[in-house]
């Protein structure tokens, strides 16, 4: 509190007047403001310049005036009641001299969302936003080499994305909040925060906050990614593109490609059925009816140069999901239907289904000591037995919104959101009708076999492969759902003048989770069970539900209140709020807490108790969680704001609820006990900045940030007694640990006329706490048998302090040709480029040398293990990371279309950004490793050449060597160069 009270003072005493200049070297803004329709002089119209605190209203004639302006450019907005709100740009306000606005201002009801009609160029941002946030339009959308949602979040400041997800603020992956037309479209059980799979022919606008967070979106401790679908308009359109990197053929790629295609259709306008043809019956709709509907289909085979034969989901029956490694399939359809103009009714249903055989699909605890991207090289010869990962969503609404009166409208959206995320050994279902035997996937020896050379009267053979060649199948099977039904609702009115914003609203979310793990499902003696005469096979099955399994189907619910005042006072602007969540845990906790057998310590009993409410006879908690957000001009142009919130994240289910069933328990060792009366993770957030608009084409914004988090979730051992009277450890979930996020963002924006536009930011950020993921006191206790991170506070694995980034759009579109030069014309060139700290990762030591494998003498392989210094944990950091980005269009007016070709590159210069690190080197693993033995033995005492202990070093043949050769890995770095070709009609 004593932090928010002294911000609070800074705020004051920075907000005094700063300037002294003369008042004749000021300019003088006047007007008349007039009904459209009618001619009619307006009274009382509220007339602002954006950015300051002048204004003034119009009095009796219609007439205003506002002196003393600093000389510049200023954004004027005009709003009165009964009629829309209107913004003008780029009004020049001269020294000595008045200009002349005369506004006509047209009468219509209070339209959502502070709808604004922006007459001249739209302003390059908001200058009056007391949050920080990022906002992505359809043709910025266009213009860049994006195809998928994750890679428009990517490109925004204050954001880090690599392999493993989408990092804001120094937030971890999970933490991100996703909303699709204002709902939640998270899958909640995933980890990974993307939940529908959207293409980027679906996107309207994609705004992405990273600082002062609405009080009407909960659930989201770091940042808030906010997507506004496309809907149809009042004339038909429609698009067909096709982008590849290969020629199609079966032949080598065109330049440097993965075999990827991409495929995506819109079609959008009114509806011809009830405009057209009901209609004029007698028996249509009233008002108008529109619709949009899109699709997207990214199919490849990515970049690692391992391919399966054929991936297959146990999801399907048929395989045409999946023809390659990566495949993505997205689809919306959207109407819109207006009765009238003070009534709007929206309904969309939206899906997503992604195949593929990426680890991050599932990305839950994150027990990894270094974050890896989800390529399973450990499955390299044969990824026809690794996992595959099928996610399906579905998210369907309708929203009904209605205007009352010219000061109040209300909105009431009701949804539906479906997905379900399965892992398999490439579609072999969890129980194989026939159990034949070990199915885990090691590296053996197989003919012909090496021998080592040893030079005694005994021999060695050499290991196998170090990646499996067994045939063994991947030992995971998963399967999970989460489908949430959610009614909001919201009720907004103004007051004086539309000077004072209400708005109230609610949001109730009933889910229903179940969740199977189960490792190695096939463990267990086969059993004989008849005989297959067609066969003539012994049929075998086996009674274990795997080595380890979780188990449970739960309905739990959530919901909030909240209010929000925004008042508005001589260019001041003012947000307060707060937010009311509560959380039911749901019957399932509440049985097995009043149930003896459940595995539950009586200590948590009594304090789940204490820490509930009782609402007839179901246990819930809640938590009010106030936000503030002020702008305020300190002068001409140059708004001073400030946010201050509270923020929480339920804990994943798994947490919670793994463990409790006593019919369903998991037997091996230090198997996971869930803790019904775990807490939200907490997040206290502060920013304070400053935006200035320099000229109508150029901004600056500065702020600082940071961020307090608490009840981190985490993991001890305890003794727990089962169902059988036995002690046994259980991996227990408690909220133990913190984290704090400290950071300085500048961002600059330019735009010039209708063809260029760009922006460069420079983020410096620290993200440091006592554990990265909840495994990691519990990993350091069976690794190094002590608490290896308590009470230390290092680094986040995710933490990367500097990151720059930069991006321009040049656009021509004329019919004259660029400089001269025959056929540059209507033409667009966008580039991109980042530069940022290198991935986080914790050191290994040098221990000793190996004994040689025949003298016995420690002369062999130096052997590293990692660092248990707890100041070291993630203490260092790789290579940074450098890419730029090209796209470029040209296009051609063809009979009322457009055809367009595209060439986009990714890392144009083919930078190696390494995505694992060799943490004895602190570089990416070497790759130029000579072809002889003889050039490899001649390396072993360069130490730029050495590798961690659970690293096959080549340099040194052993037959005890049987780790995987990681330095082979294809995903130790980022994508290379990538070149894609394409092709697009639009009409």
């Amino acid at each position: 509190m004593l932090r928010l009270i002294l911000i609070i003072g800074i705020i004051i005493l920075l907000g005094a007047p700063l300037d002294s200049v003369a008042r004749d070297d000021r300019g003088t803004l006047r007007g008349q403001v007039t009904d459209a329709e009618t001619g009619e002089e307006l009274i009382g119209v509220n007339i602002t310049i954006q950015g300051t605190d002048f204004g003034a209203a119009t009095d009796l004639e219609g007439n205003y005036e506002i002196r003393n302006i600093r000389p510049g450019s200023y954004n004027v907005q005009a709003t009165y009641v009964g009629f829309d709100r209107m913004m003008f740009t780029g009004i020049e306000i001269r020294a000595g001299e008045t200009t002349d606005l005369n506004i006509e201002m047209t009468p219509e009801v209070l339209t959502a969302d502070d709808e604004v009609i922006v007459i001249g160029e739209r302003p390059i941002f908001d200058i009056e936003e007391s949050g920080s946030s990022s906002r992505v339009g359809r043709s910025d959308i266009d213009a860049a080499p994006v195809r998928q949602i994750d890679e428009v979040i990517g490109r925004q400041a204050g954001v880090i994305r690599d392999p493993t997800g989408i990092y804001i603020r120094g937030g971890r992956a999970e933490e991100t909040g996703f909303v699709v037309d204002g709902v939640s479209a998270q899958d909640p059980l995933s980890g990974t925060g993307m939940g529908l799979d959207l293409g980027s022919g679906a996107l309207q606008e994609v705004e992405v906050t990273t600082g002062g967070i609405d009080v009407e979106h909960g659930n989201v401790t770091s940042g808030l990614v906010s997507v506004r679908t496309r809907e149809g308009g009042d004339t038909f359109s429609g698009y067909f593109s096709h982008q590849r990197d290969n020629t199609g053929t079966g032949s080598d790629p065109l330049v440097s490609g993965f075999a990827t295609d991409v495929y995506e259709f819109n079609l959008g306008g009114p509806s011809i059925l009830n405009n057209q043809i009901l209609k004029p019956l007698g028996i249509g709709l009233p008002g108008e009816l529109s619709f949009f509907v899109t699709g997207q289909v990214n199919l490849t085979d990515e970049f690692f140069g391992y391919t399966a034969d054929q991936l297959e989901s146990s999801l399907y029956d048929s395989d045409f999901w999946s023809p390659r490694m990566d495949n993505r399939w997205s689809g919306m359809l959207r109407m819109t239907y207006r009765p009238r103009s003070a009534m709007r009714i929206d309904a969309a249903y939206q899906r997503s289904v992604t195949v593929n055989q990426n680890t991050r699909m599932l990305q839950v605890v994150g027990d990894d000591v270094q974050i890896r991207p989800g390529f399973q090289f450990f499955h390299a010869l044969n990824l026809d037995n690794a996992n595959t990962y099928t996610h399906d969503s579905k998210l369907a609404y309708i929203r009904w919104t209605h205007s009352i009166d010219s000061n109040t409208y209300y909105r009431f959206q009701f949804s539906r959101l479906f997905t379900r995320l399965r892992a398999d050994a490439n579609g072999l279902d969890w129980r194989p009708e026939r159990v034949e035997g070990d199915l885990d996937p090691a590296s053996i020896v197989v003919p012909p076999v090496d021998e080592f050379e040893t030079g005694q009267d005994f021999r060695y053979v050499l290991p196998g492969p170090g990646l499996v060649n067994n045939d063994g199948l991947a030992t995971l099977w998963h399967d999970h759902y989460a489908e949430q039904y959610t009614l909001r609702g919201s009720l907004t009115r103004y007051f004086f003048d539309q000077n004072n914003r209400l708005r109230v609203g609610f949001e109730m979310v009933f889910n229903d989770y179940q969740w199977i793990d189960i490792t190695r499902p096939w463990v267990g003696a086969p059993i004989a069970i008849g005989e297959d005469e067609e066969e003539d096979e012994t049929l075998t099955q086996t009674s274990r539900l795997g080595e380890s399994s979780d188990i449970w189907d739960v309905r739990p619910r959530q919901g909030s209140i909240y209010a929000s005042d925004q008042i508005r006072y001589r260019g001041l602007i003012a947000n307060i709020g707060a937010r009311l969540e509560y959380w039911f845990p749901g019957d399932f906790v509440d049985e097995m807490v009043d149930n003896p057998d459940a595995p539950i310590p009586d200590e948590v009993r009594e304090a789940y108790y204490n820490d509930t409410y009782n609402f007839f006879g179901n246990r819930f908690k809640m938590r009010l969680l106030p936000r503030i957000s002020v702008s305020f001009p300190v002068r001409e142009n140059q708004m001073m704001y400030f946010n201050y919130g509270h923020q929480t994240k339920l804990p994943h289910p798994s947490h919670v609820y793994a463990g409790l069933d006593p019919f369903y328990q998991d037997r091996s060792f230090l198997a996971s006990l869930g803790n019904p009366n775990l807490d939200p993770e907490v997040d206290i957030s502060y920013e304070i900045g400053i935006r200035n608009q320099l000229t109508a084409n150029d901004a600056l914004n500065i702020s600082a940030f940071w961020s307090d988090k608490y009840d981190f979730i985490t993991s001890e051992r305890i003794l727990i007694t089962d169902v059988t009277g036995r002690e046994v450890e259980r991996a227990y979930r408690v909220n133990g640990d913190f984290a704090r996020v400290r950071g300085l963002e500048v961002t600059y924006i330019k735009r010039y006329s209708d063809w260029f536009r760009g922006n460069i930011s420079a983020t410096y950020q620290r993200a440091e706490g006592l554990s990265s993921t909840s495994q990691d006191a519990l990993q350091d206790l069976i690794v190094g048998g002590q608490a290896f991170g308590s009470n230390v506070e290092t680094p986040l694995a995710w933490d990367r302090p500097w990151d720059f980034r930069a991006s321009a759009t040049f656009r021509y579109d004329r019919n004259s040709p660029f400089l001269d030069i025959p056929g540059l014309n209507q033409f667009q060139l966008n580039i991109s480029g980042y530069y940022r700290s290198g991935i986080r990762y914790t050191p290994s030591e040098f221990i000793q040398n190996e004994r040689h494998p025949i003298t016995g003498e420690r002369t062999w392989r130096p052997i590293y293990e990692r660092s248990t210094d707890p100041s070291d944990r993630f203490s260092e950091s790789g290579p940074a990371w450098y890419e730029i980005d090209l796209s470029f269009q040209k296009w051609f007016d063809i009979a009322g279309a457009q055809m367009r070709f595209t060439i986009d590159v990714t890392n144009l210069l083919d930078t190696k950004n390494p995505a694992i690190i060799n943490t004895v080197t602190g570089d990416s693993y070497r790759t130029d490793y000579p072809d002889s033995q003889e050039e490899l033995e001649a390396l072993r005492d360069d130490r730029s050449w050495d590798v961690p202990g659970n690293v096959r070093d080549p340099r040194y043949v052993d037959p005890r060597d049987n780790n995987r050769p990681d330095y082979m890995n294809p995903a130790n770095f980022l994508k290379p160069r990538h070149v894609m070709f394409g092709l697009s009609v639009e009409f």
